[in-house]
């Protein structure tokens, strides 16, 4: 009896292996389209995400799309340098910056997207121009992604904890900004939720202080060593944030902890003000996961009187899609029907609607009825930007610049002068160079 059951076993093992392998060789017919964006998760962006890629899947059963996406900055980032290292791209990824570009485009990594942008006018013609240029490069025709993303950084601000503090509206320009604060500390609540353990929530900070101060342009100079890191000019970008530091704007405790843990003393009415993104109108809106979601309303960094010229330079978020250069035949075709699948009218119709995500394109509204009047802050205030620019070491063709900049400003929280930090930034540059 036991023999019996032991050979029906095998039996079974034998089939279900013969039944994976067809499934497997069923696969391995198809053609495959590998993605790596930011776009993992829960939120509702995703959702549509995943529900556009399914919707192309079912259009095509002959292709299988492998999405490698990862919602950790890490993650991804550690992910993109394997892909690159090996010469395997995905179909479709995101290279944040554009100071490498160019050499990405020499090595036939990036496709150029401006004779499909051309091809098809309904859809190319439909993007925001100046997210479309910022993917343009100095010395090569073309233009070399797909903006999926657009925002404006901001501080989301709680208007109750300002009327306590006898604020009646949020600060315009920096000297009337830290008189907020020490009002703010008055009534015993931290003024400014930071989380510098997550580096890129004080490095997001900084590059809003260096285009109110400086200039988005300034960016690309200290990418093409025109100005240098030591320069003062520069250092005092810097020595805003000693300032900041100084007046106890943040938490003691902000070094040490993460930006999940700072954004939850926001929610929770703990700090009237949080500089961030789009991304957390979600849950600056949800009465579940914030408490004082009622209070809560948008504004712009304040801007310094003697540098109004540079009252409208704003950080914005802006993230691509980009194509690999190596594709062929079916596998391009699908790749870029995927693409503009994510990247439609009804893609951004969709995005906007059901998550209150910005797809740059300027064919569509969103839709009052279902947007909340955070989104409408954000976006309406997104309009007013004269120059745009991401993270200040976007322009940088050194690949550390990303941690050095972020860890040097931590370092200024933590005792080092605005100097030191420069200083320790342009070694980076000298021995990288």
């Amino acid at each position: 009896m036991i023999k019996k059951i032991i050979k029906s076993l095998t039996l079974c093992s034998i089939c279900l292996a013969f039944l994976a392998c067809g499934d497997e060789s069923k696969d391995n017919d198809k053609v495959k389209i590998r993605l790596l964006t930011r776009m993992a998760g829960t939120s509702n962006s995703v959702k549509v995400y995943k529900d556009i890629i399914s919707q192309f899947e079912q259009k095509h059963p002959d292709v299988i799309v492998v999405d490698e996406s990862q919602g950790d900055e890490s993650s991804f980032n550690n992910k993109l340098k394997t892909d690159l290292a090996s010469g395997t791209l995905p179909n479709i990824f995101r290279i944040q910056g554009v100071a490498n570009l160019g050499e990405y485009v020499d090595t036939n990594l990036l496709a150029d997207m401006k004779p499909i942008l051309d091809e098809d006018k309904e859809w190319g013609e439909g993007f925001n121009k100046g997210a479309l240029n910022y993917y343009t490069i100095p010395g090569k025709d073309g233009i070399y992604a797909i903006p999926m993303e657009q925002g404006l950084m901001g501080f989301y601000y709680n208007k109750d904890l300002f009327n306590k503090a006898g604020i009646e509206k949020f600060p315009e320009t920096w000297d009337e900004f830290l008189v907020a604060i020490d009002k703010l500390k008055d009534i015993n609540v931290i003024p400014i939720a930071l989380g510098a353990k997550s580096t890129y929530s004080v490095g997001h900070l900084h590059n809003q202080i260096f285009y109110r101060w400086l200039g988005v342009d300034a960016a690309k100079k200290l990418g093409s060593r025109e100005i240098k890191w030591t320069d003062p000019e520069v250092v005092q970008t810097l020595e805003f944030i000693k300032v900041l530091n100084d007046k106890d704007a943040f938490s003691p405790s902000a070094p040490g902890i993460s930006n999940d843990i700072a954004t939850t003393q926001f929610k929770n009415g703990e700090a009237a003000m949080i500089f961030t993104g789009p991304w957390n109108i979600s849950t600056f809106v949800d009465p579940e996961k914030t408490p004082v979601y009622a209070n809560i309303d948008f504004a712009k960094f304040p801007y310094f009187k003697e540098k109004a010229e540079f009252k409208n330079q704003d950080m914005q978020v802006i993230s691509p899609y980009m194509i690999s250069g190596n594709l062929k035949g079916k596998e391009k075709d699908y790749t870029i029907e995927l693409l503009k699948m994510l990247t439609s009218k009804d893609a951004g119709i969709r995005y906007v609607n059901e998550a209150e995500f910005l797809l740059p394109r300027t064919d569509f509204e969103a839709d009052r009825n279902k947007v909340g009047e955070l989104f409408l802050a954000n976006n309406t205030l997104a309009q007013t930007s004269d120059g745009i620019g991401v993270d200040v070491f976007d322009f940088d063709k050194i690949p550390s610049m990303q941690d050095r900049t972020r860890n040097s400003i931590v370092s200024v929280l933590m005792g080092a002068s605005p100097m030191e930090a420069g200083e320790e930034i342009q070694e980076e540059i000298s021995r990288k160079e």
